[in-house]
């Protein structure tokens, strides 16, 4: 449904705003002079106007799109992993985010035998999974509020999202579906654009984008850590911008993320809760800020793990642990400097490092460490001996290498842990903990190859032809393995003083075709938003993932 334009008072302001903005957001970022910043304040402050705001606490209105908690969020809390396997990331999720052709090997529409490759990211999603699905919970509520979806897929007569409960439906499933879409890089590089800008500049963005009725979610980040939440409004107070929000760890509460204008600055009091059972307040600035919106969401999605690396690319190292109150820091110690998590955040000293922390836990992060850095000793650390190893996961690509990817309860006490990855140029070797177990996973052409290395051992991966890698465990010999061509599964274990490699063929799974969830497979269109109450800012669409409404409707209260 389109309706006409109508603006009446503070609309005509919020016309105004929506196409100043465009230049202004253009020319900010993290290099701002003082002048650049003052004229920046002054003109997202030219947006707010001199209404009060009873239902926002103190202060006056900038913008507000009337989402509000206790209807409009979700009744319960944010969690972590299912215990029913359909909850989490599933082959079905690969599926739908990137096409079955890119997935799983050739064969019939309606089964799926996953590539190698993509079978080792799953583990590695799932077990960053656990750290929480915020990402998920940000986004499925705000296409919920627009329209997008429709509460009703999910729970039948359901007519708010605050009528859902866990489990309704696919809902676990759509959860897990929108948390993945951090790790893709249509989202992820849009979300690293806005990552430049500062936060005064963001909340320019998030005032003309609630205005315009685009779907938002905000990032926050701090210490290694980061967390999604739904803004739904502006206000300023004071000297300051409020950023309103639903942060889905707080269901039915209004939260308030405050950006000091003077000093480019944003904190969130009381943003996550620590192993000690304490919260943690959050602050920081340019950087540590990101706003991304529903755009960069439409799918099917480009794949980045389901094709080989770039010859240039460098070596990418991931770590997910499953145990997000447990400590899985990670350590890259290179030939020309350290990359290292620690308690009080990232510390990197190799020139040319990248890297992004997914929504949900600091223990989930992915790294790319150039070329020119040379040999890197990765390690998996915890503060200290009180806290459990926990079970991390931790992947290696490497441009013409297989992909590698340990799991166990890896991490050492910090200071005195020994590498468990050794990337060299001619091989890669895992080195199980003195006190844990290694499990081992090896994606070669058409095949995935499993093993264990015992605590305290040694087992080294090198390519030695296209088609063929030898695998060398520290006193039990070598063995070779040649792609076949054929979609198998291996089995390597020590056996009579050498190893031995069993081969088995990998059985298909059911799938259905490629959807998003909260979406039959024929609906093209999206039902009309139920009417909304007065001081809401409406938008309707008829395509639900495309850009700006043709139309914005403004009321004011009486």
């Amino acid at each position: 449904m389109i309706r006409r334009r109508r603006w009446t008072g503070a609309g005509a302001r919020v016309a105004k705003l929506a196409t100043s903005v465009l230049v202004a957001t253009a020319c900010t970022g993290s290099g701002t002079t003082n002048s650049d910043t003052a004229a920046l304040v002054a003109l997202v402050d030219s947006h707010c106007t001199d209404l009060a705001t009873p239902g926002l606490g103190e202060g006056t209105l900038c913008v507000d799109n009337g989402f509000r908690p206790d209807t409009d969020d979700f009744s319960f809390a944010n969690w972590g992993r299912s215990t029913e396997a359909d909850g989490n990331i599933s082959i079905q999720i690969l599926v739908d985010l990137f096409g079955r052709a890119a997935v799983c090997a050739p064969g019939p529409e309606t089964e799926c035998i996953l590539r190698p490759a993509t079978v080792q990211r799953l583990e590695e999603w799932n077990n960053g999974l656990t750290g929480g699905r915020c990402e998920g919970f940000a986004v499925l509520s705000t296409r919920f509020f627009l329209g997008m979806e429709d509460p009703s897929h999910y729970r039948s007569g359901a007519t708010r999202v605050a009528d859902l409960r866990r489990g309704d439906g696919d809902l676990d499933r759509a959860l897990a579906y929108w948390w993945t879409t951090q790790f893709l890089p249509e989202v992820v590089d849009r979300a690293a654009q806005s990552r430049t800008k500062s936060p005064v500049a963001l909340v320019d963005e998030i005032i003309v984008g609630l205005a315009g009725g685009l779907g938002l979610t905000l990032g926050l980040y701090d210490n290694g850590a980061g967390h999604a939440v739904t803004p739904f409004a502006v206000t300023r107070r004071a000297g300051d911008f409020i950023v309103h929000v639903y942060d889905n760890n707080h269901p039915g509460e209004r939260r308030e993320i405050v950006v000091d204008p003077s000093t480019e600055t944003w904190t969130y009091a009381r943003a996550v809760l620590g192993a000690d059972s304490s919260w943690s307040d959050w602050s920081g600035g340019t950087g540590r800020f990101e706003v991304t919106p529903m755009s960069t969401r439409r799918g099917p999605f480009r794949c980045d793990f389901c094709t080989s690396l770039a010859h240039d690319a460098g070596t990418v190292v991931s770590v997910a642990s499953r145990e997000p109150t447990s400590a899985g820091l990670l350590r890259i110690v290179s030939r020309t400097g350290t990359f290292a998590v620690t308690p009080e955040g990232i510390e990197n000293s190799i020139e040319g490092a990248q890297w992004r922390s997914t929504k949900g836990g600091s223990a989930n992060l992915t790294v790319t460490i150039p070329s020119s850095a040379g040999d890197l000793d990765v390690s998996i650390l915890r503060e200290n001996d009180s806290l459990p190893a926990g079970d991390v996961v931790v992947g290696v690509r490497r441009p013409d290498n297989p992909d590698l990817q340990i799991q166990g309860d890896l991490a050492g006490t910090t200071g005195t842990a020994s590498p468990v990855l050794l990337v060299r140029t001619d091989g890669t070797t895992v080195r199980a903990p003195s006190g844990a177990a290694a499990r081992v996973s090896i994606a070669s052409g058409s095949g995935l190859s499993r093993t264990t290395v015992a605590a305290g051992e040694e087992l080294t991966v090198r390519k030695i032809a296209a088609d063929e890698i030898e695998v060398a465990l520290k006193g039990s010999g070598a063995a070779r393995i040649v792609d076949e061509g054929r979609w198998l599964a291996r089995t390597i274990s020590a056996r009579n003083g050498g190893l031995a490699v069993e081969t088995s063929s990998v059985a298909a799974v059911p799938i259905r075709p490629a959807a998003r969830p909260g979406f039959s497979r024929t609906q093209t269109t999206v039902p009309p938003s139920a009417p909304v109450p007065p001081s809401r800012v409406t938008t309707t669409t008829t395509d639900p993932d495309e850009g700006p409404p043709p139309s914005i409707v403004v009321t004011l209260p009486d």
